[in-house]
């Protein structure tokens, strides 16, 4: 099972939503090979969910029902496959923890960029999850942003609706990279095993 952790700042907001409504879509796409989770890089442990973000998700199939909030911690990024988070900052956060994620760790834009080509190119197999940091590595010099910013996600915690729906658009858009990976990983991974039959 891949395990992909979610980061954000305070793990009430961007990351609840992401890491639901990702759970969800990878789970139609490819049942049971995914374990999504998330964390907060000054997260207070136990706080729910912001209201906004669990109206989003259940509109999306998903549900925050439960969700409290988990600071991140070394120990939460030990096993991890893929670190997935909002914001520039974030990684940093991430990788000050686990320097040994260097190459697993992406904001979730930067991420959703890099394997776009991949996709396109058909390089997305049965065993991407295995060879994506030697993949996207390859893919990273030619998808330069347009800005730094362009890979992160602002925070609308303390914005209006729209810049929460603004929020969902803009990770949804990145999420439909992580999907269509995930899609085309079991797709490789039926033929393989078909033809082994």
């Amino acid at each position: 099972m891949t395990a992909i952790l979610i980061v954000c700042e305070g793990n009430v907001c961007r990351s609840p939503y992401v890491e639901r409504v990702l759970q969800a879509r990878l789970d139609a796409v490819a049942p049971g090979r995914f374990h999504v989770s998330s964390a907060g890089t000054a997260a207070t442990a136990g706080a729910p969910a912001f209201p906004r973000s669990a109206e989003a998700a259940q509109r999306h199939g998903a549900d925050l029902e439960g969700f409290a909030s988990t600071p991140l911690t070394a120990g939460l990024l030990a096993g991890t496959d893929l670190v997935l988070t909002m914001e520039r900052a974030h990684r940093a956060a991430v990788l000050d923890l686990a320097p040994s994620l260097l190459r697993r760790t992406f904001t979730l834009r930067e991420f959703g960029r890099l394997v776009r080509p991949l996709l396109e190119q058909d390089d997305v197999t049965e065993d991407f999850w295995e060879t994506f940091p030697r993949l996207v590595a390859r893919s990273r010099l030619a998808t330069t942003p347009a800005t730094p910013e362009d890979d992160d996600v602002d925070d609308p915690v303390r914005g209006d609706s729209i810049d929460h729906d603004r929020m969902c658009a803009t990770t949804d858009a990145a999420m439909d990279a992580v999907v269509a990976c995930a899609s085309r990983a079991a797709e490789g991974a039926g033929r393989a095993r078909t033809a082994g039959a």
